[in-house]
């Protein structure tokens, strides 16, 4: 299987222009995003059977875009963030059922990585939103619900959780 943090419903335009002063530095140019109307869903995250090339299973996220790396462990985990929701999810990978997740202090742009100590395995992965997410977050927002969306906070703080041995 490979699993895929993924958008749907948004649209991208990237336009490039003239560079006033080519000493400052490289290229220049303006991006809008733009929300299909009346948008079901935004992020998603899927997983596709690479030997068929069929998608297994897809997860959701209504109000939010995706923005998070996905590590997927020999244990059957997939972990992923990059939610407004600031959290940090595990999925079955099989099935796709979240079985746990944990809200951080911002939301997750960070790869996560797994590590061992004395037996005893770890992900780590650090936390904290801004640039492209902070922007295209604020385009999904103002074409939902007042109140549906907080703001993501910016941040920058490194997470650790200990897996159990089940």
């Amino acid at each position: 299987m490979i699993y895929i943090p993924a958008n749907e419903n948004l649209c991208t335009t990237l336009a490039g222009q003239e560079n006033p002063n080519p000493a400052r530095g490289a290229g220049v140019g303006t991006m809008s995003t733009a929300v299909v109307p009346s948008a079901p869903h935004f992020g998603e995250v899927q997983a596709w059977n690479v030997d068929t090339g069929k998608k297994v299973w897809t997860h959701t996220f209504p109000t939010s875009a995706n923005w998070g790396p996905m590590l997927a462990t020999a244990g059957d985990l997939v972990f992923s963030g990059g939610t407004n929701d600031l959290k940090f999810r595990a999925f079955d990978a099989r099935a796709g059922k979240v079985l746990w997740e944990f809200p951080t202090n911002s939301g997750i742009l960070g790869q996560p990585t797994s590590f061992s100590i004395d037996g005893k395995q770890y992900v780590a992965v650090m936390s904290g939103f801004g640039i492209d997410a902070r922007g295209v977050q604020g385009t999904i927002t103002r074409g939902l619900p007042p109140g549906t969306v907080t703001a993501v906070p910016e941040g920058g703080s490194i997470w650790v959780f200990a897996l159990n041995d089940k």
